[in-house]
């Protein structure tokens, strides 16, 4: 059965495929018939009728006569193949139709959901959120966008030299705006990024109160900010009430944290200080201001230099700089990436530059994207402990400290045209210390701590009084002057000093060199102050002990010190035209001039001279009369007086009675005043200062018991 199927089906094939072989011939035949018609009508056609006009046969009736000659089988396959054409152009033109028409699949909308500090955003809505993170209010976007919906900002329009958050393209970080009593929120809600308006919102009663171009932070409750008309003011936030502070009439408000809480105006184009009431603090300030604190501004000209002013509009300083920044009482002054501290009265803090790195003088944090810190760009850095700065020099990861002690500077306050500084003394010919003469390295460092007032260890040297006799009397010493703003004496002793260690040097300040160093020295100049002083010698002659105690004396002159009289000598004073010097065999007369021995030497110390003779003190307390030339001698007088004053041609004697006589140095024991009296005396003041015992001038002896009028008889003058 199967196989008659098979045997069935294949003639049924073979039968078509036999019909078609003869349709294809048939219209192979047509095709044929068609091309000898044409070739017969070329062939039979006169060539005069060639070029006859054509009859002009329509298509319709073309087409018909075609389709005649078709058979019926043709008729069939032609009818069937255009069916079957327009069935598959209109199947193409509804599917061509149904993909262009076809709608795209909508997606869900996404959830975006961004967490930060104080809020979440969730598809459109801000969530505000407490210290804990807790939900305390809602608010719906009108831009359902989480870049242009969230929670404000506060403003980076100002420009003060305080530290700076950035981004790697130097763009800054801004800072949240806080959420004020869980109930207050700034929030930036704008069809585009580019706009800034700032809405207050009150998400208790879901409801805005203000609109601001933008928002400052003085503290989390108080706020500068700007309205709609580009005036600012200042808003508090407190005890669920929106307060005024000051008002939206100022052209620019600025704050930054200063002991005052005062902030920066502009009013009318000028710059002021002004406290939290609106009161002007300060006069209008020159230039744009950088920073301040309570009493100063500093200010950054047109030309790029920055200035220190007070409230009074006033340069305190006198100077400009590269850069300034102000502490509470002093400032940071750089110049040429040099460092230099002054108070604000111009008293220096340091004298030798510290040289910094670099000139990140404002400190720079840089975060990338994720906000992590990469680098911090900063020139320097100051730690205050007490009365020690520590200034730490930076230049990326190295560093170095310098120690700044502000208890030197404020004892330098009260030094005259001198300073100390960390072991150093510095001279300044100009009491506003800025001509700099020279300066001296301690070898042993003052202690200035905070109360101190006077230096101890290093220090401008003081005359030491030698003299013991009946002429010199010292004035009060005080410290020994500069010479020729050159020359110095400077005491450098420890803590514990006694005549064995003590040190004076004597100093070049312009050759910055020791020039010798000595126990104790008396230059005769007596200042009678602490404070420096300066004089011009030429020819000054000073006494000083050695450090193996031995005596000597140099000279000063304009340009060089030299010696004078050899260190020979183990006690020297001055003595007018001579120095009385102790020698191996005794005291004798040294002159100052030439520094000749001029007397031979005797025992006991010469306490005034004449001419020719000399007095002297023994060790029983009495006085004696010797001959210069003769000192080894007997004595003038052989009982000793309480006291004797040497004159031209005679001499005056107090005795124990303290009565007073008069004699002859070739009569030495007759009195010479009139009948021989003797004249008791009210005072043991017989030389010196003051109100005298007695004097005698001329003929006439004045007596300080009113007992004046008492003559006596010269001797006749060779």
């Amino acid at each position: 059965m199967f196989e008659e199927n098979n045997e069935s089906t294949e003639l049924e094939k073979t039968k078509e495929l036999e019909e078609l072989s003869d349709l294809n011939n048939q219209i192979v035949e047509v095709n044929e018939n068609v091309e000898n018609t044409h070739e017969e009508i070329k062939e039979e056609k006169p060539a005069e009728e060639f070029f006859t006009k054509p009859t002009k046969v329509k298509l319709k009736d073309k087409i018909m006569a075609w389709w005649k000659k078709r058979t019926k089988k043709q008729k069939i396959l032609i009818i069937s193949g255009a069916v079957l054409f327009f069935i598959l152009l209109i199947v193409g033109i509804i599917l061509l139709v149904r993909v262009l028409t076809k709608k795209p699949e909508v997606e869900p909308p996404k959830e975006v959901i961004v967490q930060e500090e104080n809020y979440r955003y969730e598809n459109g809505v801000l969530i505000f959120l407490n210290k804990n993170k807790e939900e305390i209010g809602r608010y719906t976007c009108e831009n359902q966008n989480e870049e242009l919906c969230f929670v404000s900002y506060y403003s980076t329009e100002d420009d003060f030299d305080v530290e700076k958050k950035v981004y790697v393209d130097n763009s800054p970080i801004k800072t949240r705006s806080a959420i004020i009593e869980e109930t207050y929120v700034f929030i930036n809600d704008n069809p585009r990024k580019e706009e800034e308006k700032v809405k207050l919102y009150d998400m208790k009663e879901q409801v805005d109160k203000g609109t601001y171009a933008l928002i400052k932070k003085v503290s989390d409750a108080k706020l500068i900010a700007k309205n709609e008309n580009n005036l600012y003011g200042v808003i508090e936030i407190a005890n669920n009430e929106i307060l005024t502070k000051l008002e939206f009439t100022y052209d620019y408000l600025a704050f930054t944290p200063n002991e005052k809480n005062a902030y920066i105006s502009t009013q009318s184009g000028r710059n002021f200080v002004m406290d939290e009431t609106g009161k002007n603090l300060s006069k209008a300030i020159t230039g744009t201001i950088k920073n301040l604190n309570g009493n100063y501004v500093k200010v950054k000209l047109d030309s790029g230099k920055y200035e220190v002013y007070n409230y009074n509009n006033q340069n305190v300083l006198n100077e400009s700089f590269d850069y300034v920044e102000l502490y509470s009482d002093y400032a940071v002054l750089i110049n040429d990436t040099k460092m230099y501290l002054k108070f604000y009265d111009k008293n220096k803090l340091n004298e030798a530059a510290i040289e910094l790195s670099n000139k990140d003088y404002v400190k720079t944090s840089i975060y990338d994207e994720e906000n992590t810190l990469k680098e911090t760009k900063e020139s320097f850095s100051i730690e205050e402990n007490n009365e020690m700065l520590t200034i730490n020099i930076l230049n990326n990861t190295d560093s170095k400290t310098i120690m700044v002690n502000k208890a030197e500077g404020n004892l330098n306050k009260t030094l005259r045209n001198m300073n100390y500084f960390d072991g150093k003394l510095y001279i300044y010919s100009n009491t506003e210390k800025t001509n700099l003469l020279g300066s001296y390295t301690c070898s042993n460092k003052n202690n200035v701590g905070s109360g101190v007032t006077s230096l101890k260890n290093c220090v401008l040297a003081t005359d030491t009084i030698f003299e013991d006799n009946d002429y010199e009397v010292p004035g009060s010493v005080g410290a020994i002057p500069v010479f020729n703003e050159r020359f110095i004496f400077i005491s450098d002793n420890p803590d514990l000093v006694n005549e064995t260690n003590k040190t004076i040097v004597l100093y070049d300040l312009k050759k910055n060199t020791s020039l010798g160093k000595y126990r104790n020295v008396n230059t005769y100049s007596y200042t009678g102050t602490n404070d420096i002083t300066f004089s011009t010698v030429t020819d000054l002659q000073v006494v000083a002990e050695n450090q193996s105690g031995n005596f000597g004396v140099i000279k000063l002159n304009l340009s060089e010190v030299a010696g004078h009289i050899g260190f020979n000598y183990s006690s020297m004073e001055r003595l007018r035209d001579y120095y009385v010097a102790k020698g191996p065999h005794g005291y004798l007369l040294v002159s100052k001039s030439n520094g000749s021995e001029s007397s031979s030497a005797i025992q006991y110390k010469i306490r005034n001279y004449n001419k020719d003779y000399v007095k002297v003190k023994r060790d029983d307390g009495k006085y004696y009369i010797y001959k210069i030339q003769d000192m080894q001698g007997k004595s003038l007088n052989e009982n000793g007086y309480d006291y004797i004053e040497l004159y031209d041609n005679f001499f005056a004697g107090v005795n124990s009675n303290n009565q007073l006589g008069v004699f002859t140095y070739d009569n030495p024991k007759t009195n010479i005043i009139s009948g021989g009296e003797l004249i008791p005396l009210t005072s043991k003041n017989y030389y010196g200062n003051g109100t005298l015992a007695f004097k005698i001038n001329g003929t006439s002896i004045l007596v300080n018991n009113n007992n004046s009028g008492k003559y006596i008889v010269l001797p006749t003058e060779e």
